[in-house]
């Protein structure tokens, strides 16, 4: 299978993996044939493509690291249930909501533990203007995989991945003019939405009554490695470990996802951004970590070569991201296929990818 943005999907397409609303109602079932009307729907709900599969990508499976389709669902189901009721239950209401959190986040965690994956792949397929929840998501998947490849272990893994989870939940007290404003923030604005981390913090500690590492992580995500972040311009070692982390993370997903008022990033744009913000926003050792663990081209994703045929990417190099096996094919004659390794094959050194398909 691979992944094809939907201004290059086609009636007849056969669809790989299933497509799920932000609410996790099912769109579009694998195995079913694209239609005009299905490809005009999504284009409307903002998808940017869809995984199809085709004689050319024949034998290509994109990995699923960390959560398979319905792991998924009940972590975005269950942080949509806290995001939506925190700010107006009760104290006995948000801790019990909180321990089923706890208990997606275990679950992730132990996962990631016994499959011990190497790389992830990024979701290709997020929908437009992504919710709060969404995004606390996939911050969760990745800052529990840095926190893993850093030899973490599986006790601290789980608390990284509950201050990652629970990261933006001092925007429950954002006014919605302000979260769903379609445009810039005015001054005044922004003033207030610098404040969501103190608010998720007394949040965190006095009703969901998470312990000390999480809430300091909640309140420091967005101190930055140089000082110019908030909301105590917190530097270096100063930011506690599991805030750097999720301030990778964070951004790195921001970057990711549409907005009302800005178009999503690729994967390989996000990438360069945080790679190039090592020792200035980002603690460098934890970039390292983040190139090691991000591919910046997805499993299944069609990209060009320098050499002027299109290829799938089929596996990542955990050693060389940028440089994955890929399936090449010359895209006027779709029978010729050829398995070139960017990284290790010697008449490949001079081929690049320089663009998404």
């Amino acid at each position: 299978m691979r992944f094809v943005r939907m201004n290059n999907c086609k009636p007849d397409m056969i669809v790989a993996r299933p497509l799920y609303s932000e609410c996790g109602a099912l769109l579009l079932s694998k195995g079913h044939l694209l239609t005009d009307r299905h490809i005009h729907a999504l284009k409307q709900r903002g998808f940017p493509g869809l995984y199809i599969f085709d004689q050319f990508s024949e034998g290509i499976n994109p990995e699923e690291i960390v959560l398979d389709d319905d792991m998924r669902r009940i972590a975005l189901n269950g942080m949509k249930e806290i995001f939506d009721k925190g700010a107006n239950i009760s104290q006995a209401k948000n801790q019990e909501l909180c321990k089923i959190v706890s208990r997606i986040v275990y679950d992730i965690v132990d996962h990631v533990f016994k499959v011990n994956p190497a790389v992830l792949s990024v979701p290709l397929m997020k929908s437009f203007d992504e919710h709060v929840y969404q995004h606390s998501v996939e911050v969760g998947i990745l800052a529990i995989m840095i926190g893993k490849n850093m030899n973490m272990p599986k006790n601290e893994v789980f608390n990284l991945g509950m201050a990652a989870f629970f990261h933006d939940i001092g925007k429950i007290f954002v006014p919605k003019t302000i979260l769903s404003k379609k445009g810039k923030f005015t001054r005044e604005e922004f003033n207030v939405m610098k404040i969501h981390p103190e608010w998720g913090f007394d949040f965190a500690k006095e009703v969901l009554g998470l312990p000390p590492v999480i809430n300091q992580a909640v309140l420091h995500h967005h101190e930055r490695f140089d000082g110019t972040g908030y909301p105590y311009k917190l530097k270096c070692k100063q930011i506690p470990l599991f805030a750097r982390i999720i301030s990778v993370a964070d951004v790195f997903d921001a970057l990711g996802s549409s907005r009302v008022y800005k178009k999503a990033q690729l994967t390989t744009e996000g990438y360069g951004y945080i790679m190039a913000g090592a020792g200035r926003q980002f603690d460098p050792n934890i970039v390292d970590i983040f190139s090691k663990t991000v591919a910046p081209f997805p499993t299944g994703l069609t990209v060009e070569l320098s050499s002027g045929l299109h290829a799938v990417v089929v596996r990542n190099n955990p050693n060389f991201m940028t440089r994955p096996l890929v399936c090449a094919f010359n895209p006027n004659n779709l029978k010729e296929r050829e398995h070139i390794n960017l990284a290790s094959d010697a008449d490949a050194l001079g081929i690049k990818i320089v663009g998404i398909v």
